[in-house]
């Protein structure tokens, strides 16, 4: 037996060894609780949550705003709680968590610019969460690592506003108090200006959201009257936007989908088609591509073309070719590999209309001064910047295409504005009914800000399909896992909304 103990020995040493070095050797580095540069966490939390807002905004958000059709994600008999983090963003959380570690780093460093940037993002990923589901975990939550928090409590949604209101008010004072350049900023190239841009037109959604609940009169003026604290977007060339990349590293995320759902599936809803016919709106063929059975021959006439939407939940149609496809900048690469592109659509968080329309509204409504003057300014300045945005991005990319678009085609004449639909005259009532028509359409592939703003408005009327519950959800299901992991405070969010349903209304929506 004693010629064993040398190869004994050394397996023990061996062992020794790697018992004292697995926790160094098996730790990663690029974990959250070991990273020291707040910047290499932010590149995954933008891209990962912008990329979510844009998929799943074709798959269930503009389909509830009822901009796009879908049989199955416009049945919302499908709206079940296994989909709740897959199509509903509660994998939010997943980048809220490394937010909160990149916060704490800055703290410790004393870089503010950071601070305010994850304040900022954060801010947005919250307020979907909450306009989505209404009372959500809030301070508690993504803190399973940092504080040992595995059951973060829920807050109610008058809170979680109040929350959200200090945090951008808190990055308005720190973005720019230092001069640290934001590593990984792939949304504004650290260009803190923009930061601050974004945090004060995420105030004004926030406010205008909540003001049949809370009077926001003090604190839209306070903004209006301190420009120099709360900047507001000049036009759409400030607008929190990711810009895609013409390379697939970084492409827009429906250009590498199967084709399925955009060649047989998913159609432009009739409510958008109707509006835009009535308004003569050159965004029609930027928002809708002709359906397939009006384009004829090699080298068809547009003039030919027909566009037609569908109506949510009435069914699967009898044939997509009869209807119109989402528009050429959000098509996939096997739709048409030569016009499908990688960059041409932006992911967009916040756009220069949108801010321009909700200030519009709250002037109108009195909220600000200057009453219709000043909420005809607003309101102008939203419509006239989505068409340049729209021929911004169509450029020259399709002209030697069958479509025979160009940007310059997408810029409407003076007629538009005079017209009655969109002239801004006639009662309060329907100048505010003109501003929501006009935000409404602005929407078109914004996350589910369309069914957010319908919710509040009730804008635009959507028809009830006969194939569904009977009616249009207004939030979605918490996701199963909460009802097992985290049963006391969901029961507790649950009796704050009196049911977990999908016809349930957060608090914002009277």
């Amino acid at each position: 037996m004693t010629k064993f103990k040398p190869i004994i020995f050394l397996a023990v040493l061996f062992l020794s060894a790697c018992t004292k070095d697995f926790e160094e050797i098996n730790t990663n580095p690029n974990s959250p609780d070991k990273v020291n540069n707040p910047g290499v966490l932010f590149t995954n939390a933008i891209r990962g949550a912008v990329n979510s807002n844009f998929e799943h905004s074709f798959n269930r958000g503009s389909i509830a705003g009822d901009m796009l059709f879908n049989d199955f994600g416009g049945n919302y008999n499908n709206w079940v709680r296994a989909d709740a983090s897959g199509y509903f963003l509660w994998s939010y959380y997943n980048y809220i968590r490394d937010l909160n570690e990149v916060i704490i780093i800055a703290e410790t460093g004393g870089s503010n610019n950071y601070k305010g940037v994850a304040l900022v993002l954060r801010a947005w990923m919250f307020q979907n969460l909450t306009d989505m589901y209404g009372p959500i975990p809030f301070r508690e939550a993504g803190n399973a690592k940092l504080e040992g928090i595995n059951s973060p409590k829920y807050e109610q949604q008058q809170a979680i506003y109040e929350g959200l209101l200090a945090d951008l008010e808190e990055a308005s004072n720190l973005l720019g108090s230092t001069s640290e350049n934001v590593v990984g900023d792939i949304l504004f190239d650290s260009d803190i200006s923009r930061w601050k841009k974004f945090s004060t037109g995420l105030m004004i959604r926030l406010l205008m959201r909540q003001s049949k609940r809370v009077d926001p009169s003090a604190a839209l003026s306070n903004i209006i009257n301190n420009p120099a604290k709360y900047p507001l977007f000049a036009s759409n060339a400030d607008q929190a936007a990711l810009q895609y990349l013409p390379d697939r590293s970084n492409p827009m995320p429906l250009f590498t989908k199967s084709n399925s759902d955009y060649a047989t599936s998913t159609r432009v809803s009739k409510n958008l088609v109707d509006y835009l016919k009535s308004l003569n709106d050159p965004r029609l063929p930027v928002y809708a591509l002709p359906a397939q059975s009006s384009v004829a021959g090699s080298d068809p006439d547009p003039a030919d073309f027909e566009y037609a939407g569908a109506v949510n939940g009435n069914g699967p149609l009898s044939d997509p070719k009869d209807y119109s496809a989402p528009g050429m900048l959000w098509a996939p690469e096997q739709y048409n590999p030569t016009l499908a592109s990688m960059n041409a659509a932006q992911g967009i968080i916040l756009s220069y209309s949108e801010e321009q329309f909700n200030l519009a509204e709250a002037a109108e409504k009195g909220f600000i001064a200057g009453g219709s003057d000043v909420a005809k300014e607003y309101y102008l300045n939203g419509i006239q910047d989505q068409f340049a945005y729209y021929a911004g991005r169509i450029g020259t990319r399709y002209a030697d295409s069958y479509l025979k678009l160009k940007g310059e085609d997408v810029i409407p004449g003076s007629t538009y504005y005079t017209q009655p639909a969109v002239a801004y005259s006639g009662t309060a009532a329907e100048k505010l009914g003109k501003i929501a028509l006009q935000k409404w359409l602005s929407l078109y592939m914004v996350g589910y800000e369309a069914w957010f703003e319908w919710r509040r408005t009730g804008f635009p009327g959507i028809v009830v399909g006969t194939q569904g519950p009977g009616y249009i959800a207004r939030r979605a299901l918490y996701p199963a896992d909460e009802t097992r992991i985290n049963i006391d405070n969901y029961n507790q969010a649950v009796q704050w909304l009196g049911t977990d349903e999908l016809k349930s209304r957060v608090w914002w929506d009277e």
